[in-house]
């Protein structure tokens, strides 16, 4: 196949290379993302701006593949799903629209031709929902065509007719060619392909044949490939065959690579009993890789620098989801995405740091009017990360208060070198390693390198977002809750942008007590006022902080009238001094009223009352004991009044005593029995069916048992009195 890239036009095919002036390798190629249901991001930082922008111009729906280029100042260009070019204008791109890709596979690559700024390739796979039948496809963008909006000059050159919906780009050693790694269809064939600043030719790839063959189900050829920020690592991911099948195989495999040859070698294969693992990243130090797992709702972490795959896997550190979490993808700010299917992106704050420290917010961008389905944009991730294997720069901060930030670069260019540093803030150094002071620590910088030799093809221009005081300065802030029945306060730390590792934090409560806690409690030992005092200790001096509040501490507590011993019959005031919001009585047996302050009882034995009050939103409870003397005595009234007047409405046994009630029963004249109960302190109100009955005579008829046990059988007549 001839080498590309190539044009037709009226006179014929005019080669393109020629023209490609200046040659420059991307710095900020990823400083915008589109992608998903019209969502879109801007990474490219202003001033204390502390994380990417969003954007609401995307005019792309795609549910997985996209990529995004931007030019070496962080200019957008174009993004397309793999079918679908758009350009800067958010129109369809000349001869932007029938790729051969699918919006539904896993990846795309799009890659700038070595030492061109003017030139990239988008290669494309085909989807498990077409039966991977196209495989792999290659097209050219030429940015100079169509007035600077870009024209697709060369589409759809078969690259590979047998692939999977995984494809990837590393750098090559040398800092400037780039490798596309494609893998073959039900097997565990890889291809390095290489393209250099004379371009790309689809021929002769580097074949590596290793690990195990994707042949057991179709979705096996669905997932990515990722490499390492450093080019030294690959990791591979497949999807589970269902949901419900936890037997189902499922690992991931990681793989060294030479990025000088384009060989893999020494596969390990990463898999744990009922672990589904989909997308896999790496950390911008290239010691950490990530793995997401949906159907387990699980983040895994591994230690890929130790020596051992036993190592590897005994590292494993697992954060849970509340949702099932997709693509996960390293940013040039340092830090990784994930999606999980909604408007909201996850992130790893700190991806270098293990466990916990990599801070991993479950919420961290609302993409709104944009979602995502599965899919962020793929690109080559030497864009982040201190250096390519020699190619790059690091640098360290000698004194974050002022600024003072020491860089360092290095190449493994050949010849005489030129060095040319912008800081971000309208200075320039041409020294190798420069020491240079920023006018405000706390403002984030794009720090970008150009590193030129005689010798070479192309420019090699690295990027960093630099912020000399560290990450954002916190904001100390606190809030507290008085917990009524320990009488604790609870205090909650809601200070600002204090997950960075490192940060402490130190509570005075203003009684001579303290605590290292983030979310402490503490009592006090008696009511009073306090000055509370939160500080944030950060090991900077300059971005230390701390607030304080005055609080009042006043337990909550009622007492209520003493334990009393009355004889039956005797009525009892119940109360208590303290003023509460509400009162309930349990139980409310023989209470005049239950939900009052001072009910009054008539209780028929001994009994205990709760008070439970309510004050505040606390609650404080006390109890009172009534002893009830018992005299041994029954009687049956001989008239009642059911007139309603509160007096003598029913016909009610008295009961004293040790006698236990079997049965009270009212006769009327024909023999009918109108009521009847076995509790003691009930009796007939008079209505018979609900229809209160004329004056007239009944009889009554008493079952009990004495106080020795023996029966008790009484009968006698009462007069109802109108």
């Amino acid at each position: 196949m001839a080498k590309l890239p190539v044009r037709w036009t009226n006179s014929g095919f005019s080669l393109l290379l020629a023209l490609l002036s200046p040659l420059w390798l991307f710095a900020q190629t990823d400083a915008h993302w589109y992608f998903g249901r019209k969502a879109a991001l801007n990474f490219n930082v202003n001033g204390n701006q502390s994380g990417p922008a969003v954007l609401s111009n995307n005019v792309m729906v795609t549910p997985e593949a996209s990529a995004t280029i931007s030019d070496h100042n962080g200019n957008l260009l174009f993004y397309t799903n793999g079918v679908i070019v758009y350009n800067r204008n958010h129109q369809i791109m000349a001869n932007g629209d029938g790729l051969r890709g699918d919006a539904s596979a896993c990846q795309i690559a799009v890659v700038p031709l070595p030492g061109s700024d003017k030139l990239f390739y988008i290669f494309t796979t085909d989807a498990f929902e077409n039966d991977f039948l196209s495989g792999y496809y290659y097209s050219v963008v030429d940015m100079s065509g169509d007035g600077g909006l870009g024209d697709v000059v060369s589409k759809n050159n078969l690259l590979w007719s047998s692939g999977s919906e995984r494809i990837t780009a590393i750098r090559h050693a040398n800092g400037i060619d780039v490798w596309i790694i494609t893998n073959d269809l039900y097997s565990n064939i890889f291809r390095a392909w290489l393209m250099t600043c004379n371009g790309f030719t689809a021929t002769n790839p580097v074949v590596s044949v290793i690990g195990a063959v994707m042949n057991q189900n179709p979705l096996m050829n669905v997932g990515v490939m990722k490499g390492s920020p450093d080019g030294r690592f690959l990791c591979q991911t497949h999807f589970p065959f269902t949901d419900a099948n936890a037997g189902a195989p499922n690992f991931a495999q990681l793989f060294d690579f030479d990025n000088a040859s384009g060989v893999l070698s020494n596969v390990r294969r990463i898999n744990f009993p009922a672990t589904h693992y989909n997308h896999c990243e790496f950390s911008p130090d290239s010691k950490q890789l990530y793995l997401t797992r949906k159907n387990n709702k699980q983040v895994d972490q591994l230690d890929i620098s130790l020596p051992t795959l036993t190592d590897i896997l005994n590292s494993r550190q697992s954060f849970p989801t509340a949702n099932a979490f997709y693509d996960i993808q390293l940013a040039m700010d340092e830090r990784i995405y994930l999606t999980q299917g909604s408007l909201m992106l996850g992130r790893i704050n700190f991806p270098n740091e293990r466990g916990t420290d990599c801070d991993f917010q479950q919420n961290a961008i609302n993409l709104s009017p944009g979602t995502v389905s599965v899919g962020l944009p793929s690109h080559i991730n030497d864009i982040v990360g201190a250096s390519n294997q020699g190619n790059g720069f690091s640098y360290t901060v000698l004194d974050s208060c002022r600024g003072r930030v020491q860089f360092n670069a290095s190449t493994t260019l050949a010849g005489s070198i030129t060095w040319l540093w912008e800081f971000g803030d309208n200075t320039t150094s041409d020294l190798q390693d420069p020491l240079h002071v920023f006018p405000n620590p706390n403002d984030a910088y794009t720090v970008k390198l150009t590193i030129t030799s005689a010798g070479s093809c192309g420019k090699i221009v690295r990027s960093r977002i630099i912020r000399p005081a560290g990450s954002s300065k916190p904001i100390a802030d606190f809030t507290h809750q008085f917990v009524c029945d320990s009488n604790y306060i609870r205090f909650t730390n809601t200070s600002i942008d204090t997950a960075a590792p490192g940060i402490g934090f130190s509570w005075d409560f203003g009684d001579g007590q303290s605590s290292n806690l983030s979310n402490p409690i503490h009592s006090y030992l008696l009511d009073g006022n306090y000055i509370v005092k939160l500080r944030i200790n950060t090991g900077n001096p300059c971005k230390n902080d701390s607030i304080s509040f005055p609080i009042s501490f006043s337990r909550f507590n009622i007492s209520i009238s003493p334990d009393q011993t009355i004889n039956y019959g005797q009525t009892v005031s119940l109360t208590t001094s303290d003023p509460a919001d509400s009162y309930t009585w349990t139980p409310g047996k023989w209470l005049s009223d239950s939900s009052i302050r001072n009910p009054v009882a008539l209780p028929y034995e001994s009994i205990s009352y709760t008070l439970i009050a309510k004050k505040n939103n606390c609650t404080a409870k006390d109890t009172v004991n009534i002893t009830v003397i018992q005299n041994d005595f029954l009687f049956v009234p001989t008239g009642f009044t059911p007139n309603s007047d509160g007096k003598n409405d029913r016909i009610i046994p008295l009961i004293n005593g040790r006698f236990s009630l079997k049965e009270f029963s009212i006769y009327n004249r024909y023999g009918e029995r109108v009521y009847t109960t076995a509790s003691r302190g009930e009796g007939w109100d008079g209505r018979i069916r609900g229809v209160l009955q004329t004056s007239g005579v009944y009889i009554w008829v008493l079952n009990a048992l004495n106080p020795d046990g023996s029966p008790l059988n009484q009968k006698g007549t009462v007069t109802l009195i109108r």
